[in-house]
């Protein structure tokens, strides 16, 4: 495996803050919509660039840091034994952001493809998997946690109550991304591009 560069450090740690900083003002406009948590907007975003842009270890160490920027912001825990609280913050909060890293993997064939064409339908694809992934650890917490948020007489209970909720947010978010992303390609494609000077070493090529 490569190593990560100073200068591919310096950009997870630029994504991760830009990620963090979405993410809060997103959760502010959007907080009355949804009471129980989530939002609609681009915070997603940073993340799938670097896995694009740099592959799925430096598109999960930014999610990773922007979870860890997450819990020192404050979290709101509803559990009241241990492992349930630890259940929740992995659910709601750790795992939730770096679940969108999976857009990683396919990172190698985005670069290795020459066509538009099919770098819009990864990019496509690659969102709706790394987003769908989250939604689902947002659905489980719904589910596990929030149920008696869901009203009495909800047709389906939690269960439905909680894809209902979250699908709410997620299903847009996943839009929202997918489209700018693939405005970006055609309009910014160097900001999917890492260029190498000849000659460099190998350790200061990017990492797969």
């Amino acid at each position: 495996m490569k190593k990560i560069t100073t200068k591919c450090l310096a950009e997870i740690a630029i994504m991760a803050t830009l990620a963090f900083a979405l993410d809060a003002l997103q959760g502010g406009l959007f907080r009355g919509l949804f009471p129980n948590g989530g939002s609609i907007g681009f915070a997603m975003l940073p993340i799938l660039i670097m896995c694009f842009r740099r592959g799925f270890l430096p598109g999960l160490l930014t999610a990773l840091i922007l979870s860890f920027l997450q819990l020192l912001g404050g979290v709101y825990v509803i559990s009241n034994s241990w492992y349930m609280i630890i259940l929740q913050l992995l659910l709601d909060y750790i795992v939730a952001y770096p679940l969108v890293a999976v857009a990683g993997i396919f990172y190698k064939t985005f670069q290795k493809s020459s066509s538009t064409k099919r770098k819009i339908s990864i990019l496509i694809a690659a969102t709706c998997i790394g987003g769908f992934l989250k939604f689902l650890a947002h659905y489980l917490a719904g589910v596990i946690f929030w149920a008696d948020n869901c009203p009495t007489d909800f047709l389906g209970g939690p269960l439905v109550y909680s894809l209902v909720y979250n699908g709410g947010y997620m299903l847009p978010n996943i839009i929202v991304n997918a489209i700018v992303l693939c405005i970006l390609l055609v309009t910014l494609p160097q900001a999917f591009m890492v260029n190498v000077k000849k000659g460099e070493n190998e350790d200061e090529k990017q990492t797969n």
